[in-house]
């Protein structure tokens, strides 16, 4: 651990908590607010817990907000979205490791898991570097669809409840839970498979996966095209496959507000109410949906049919449609 110290975080910590507001000329109660925004304990005022990298991490940070170029709260905010992305991305590439020994050398859990750590070392640079592009990539991709959207919005954009127009639906696994107590460890290449394909037809489509949520994807398109063809493609490329469970899926379009990675709206809700009532193998969509889908504004190819009225929590009684691309 020593050793991984050296290389991760520059040496053992060697500094506290008033050192570090000290040393920067800000309030002790900011470092706490930096360390748990970070997704971190908080540490006694003269508890030895920080590096010199940390240091300088949390200088940069106060600086930017003593600038006046963001505010304490935002600053939190950024903290909170990379330490919990940073989170997730090393718990996966972790379990992808230990996984793949696992797998090649015939290691059990324990086994693979202290040959990771041995040679994790290795793997840094690339791993590093591999972030660093990937964030570019996305944060490049992410602007050129903003700026696309701002240009295209009208004088009454700003009269909307929220900000964003998207298409949007859930797809999950019919039956899950009461096939998951007899499917063992089947289970676990049960989901991979299930996330893999799903994550696999969303992109080839054009979309984004927002989440995954066990048995269910979240999924999310910047237009009706993109996203007709998103959901349509999905459900298609997961009822091929024998080895993934039914699935069902919902589609609606509508506006919503994204935080922290996710997206919220009353869109949202209401295809999580609809994917619980779609029958296996369709797409359940809504009334104001399925006009614009009939009204050709999401292209042509497709096929509304009507589906009995139901009453979802929330939303009173809703008359969903059926939603499929014409086989010809």
């Amino acid at each position: 651990m020593a050793g991984y110290e050296d290389l991760l975080l520059g040496g053992r910590p060697s500094l506290t908590a008033r050192e570090l507001a000290e040393r920067t000329g800000t309030p002790l109660g900011r470092v706490d607010e930096f360390w748990l925004a970070m997704g971190f304990r908080t540490v006694g005022p003269d508890e030895v817990a920080f590096t010199v990298r940390d240091l300088e991490a949390y200088g940069a940070w106060s600086t930017l907000i003593d600038s006046g170029a963001i505010d304490l709260a935002t600053g939190r905010s950024l903290l909170r979205a990379q330490s919990h992305i940073s989170d997730r991305l090393a718990l996966w590439q972790v379990e992808a490791l230990v996984e793949d020994v696992a797998r090649r050398q015939d290691l059990d859990d324990t086994q693979a898991r202290r040959h990771v750590l041995e040679n994790m070392g290795d793997r840094v640079d690339f791993l590093e570097h591999a972030l660093v592009y990937s964030w570019r990539r996305q944060l490049e991709s992410l602007i050129a669809r903003v700026d696309h959207e701002v240009t295209q919005r009208g004088p009454d954009s700003g009269k909307r409840r929220f900000p964003l127009t998207r298409s949007l639906g859930f797809v999950d696994m019919v039956s899950y839970t009461s096939s998951s107590t007899i499917l063992g460890s089947k289970l676990v290449g049960l989901i991979e498979r299930f996330e893999d394909a799903s994550r696999t037809a969303v992109t080839a489509s054009g979309g984004r996966v927002v989440k995954m949520i066990g048995d269910a994807v979240l999924f999310i398109a910047d237009d009706l095209t993109t996203g007709l063809r998103v959901v349509t493609s999905l459900i298609e490329a997961l009822g091929a496959d024998d080895q993934i469970l039914p699935v069902r899926a919902s589609f609606v379009r509508g506006d919503v507000f994204s935080r922290s990675g996710d997206v919220f709206g009353p869109p949202v809700n209401l295809a999580s109410r609809l994917v619980d009532i779609a029958p296996e193998g369709r797409i359940l969509t809504d009334a104001t949906t399925a006009a614009a889908i009939a009204g050709g504004k999401g292209g042509s190819g497709y096929h509304l049919e009507d589906f009995p009225s139901a009453e979802l929590r929330g939303f009173g009684t809703v008359s969903p449609y059926l939603l499929a691309r014409d086989l010809d």
